[in-house]
């Protein structure tokens, strides 16, 4: 539908953003490129695509440079949560914790019904050492989008962290279940990246386990 739009209406600019944004959720990251740059070729000032790019280079530039294209989004859109999402993600790699924490605090509150902006709040806090607040929102992440894998993966950390093992153990197996539910926008190749991050984890619960029981 969005490339129905972008053919029918070539010179609309949301049309070709949305193309971009789904082609990168299948992992396409040279279409989405190319049809991000005919978005804002079109629409110079679209928020979005400025923090779409951020997302776009996230493997392929430095963290200022994607920290920019998440400043020029918020430039133009103060209120928008995938901008203070990226920009938060970028200080935190940068070791900025408390920073980027504090950016996703309000990407959740502008938009606090999105369940994936909970998550990472709640994996922010828990990077932090704050577990109650870390559980508390990775609990409403999981009432928001109970199909949503992230939040039980975070929470599976979370409870590994205070060796809450079988626990943790059961919210990873609950999301490796859910993780086929992505499929509806991810690629089969970022849904076998997805299922290798979480075995790679279920390895170091089951070492974890077989420690503990010795």
């Amino acid at each position: 539908m969005a490339r129905q739009a972008a053919t029918n209406s070539p010179e609309f600019a949301f049309a070709w953003a949305r193309v971009a944004e789904l082609e990168f959720s299948f992992g396409h990251s040279g279409k989405a490129l190319e049809a991000l740059n005919k978005s804002l070729a079109l629409a110079p000032r679209n928020a979005e695509s400025f923090a779409l790019k951020g997302f776009l280079f996230a493997q392929k530039t430095g963290l200022g440079t994607r920290l920019k294209w998440f400043d020029r989004a918020l430039a133009v859109d103060s209120a928008l949560g995938n901008a203070w999402l990226g920009r938060g993600l970028c200080r935190i790699r940068r070791g900025d914790t408390s920073g980027g924490r504090e950016d996703l605090l309000v990407a959740a509150a502008l938009e606090p019904q999105r369940a994936v902006l909970r998550s990472y709040l709640g994996k922010a806090y828990a990077t932090e050492g704050d577990f109650a607040r870390a559980a508390k929102e990775l609990e409403l992440a999981k009432h928001l989008d109970p199909n949503d894998p992230t939040s039980w993966l975070y929470s599976a950390l979370l409870k590994q962290q205070q060796n809450r093992i079988n626990e943790a153990a059961r919210d990873l197996e609950k999301s490796e279940e859910l993780n086929d539910n992505r499929s509806v926008y991810r690629s089969g190749l970022l849904l076998d990246q997805d299922r290798a991050v979480r075995r790679r984890q279920s390895s170091r619960h089951l070492s974890r386990c077989r420690y503990v029981r010795l």
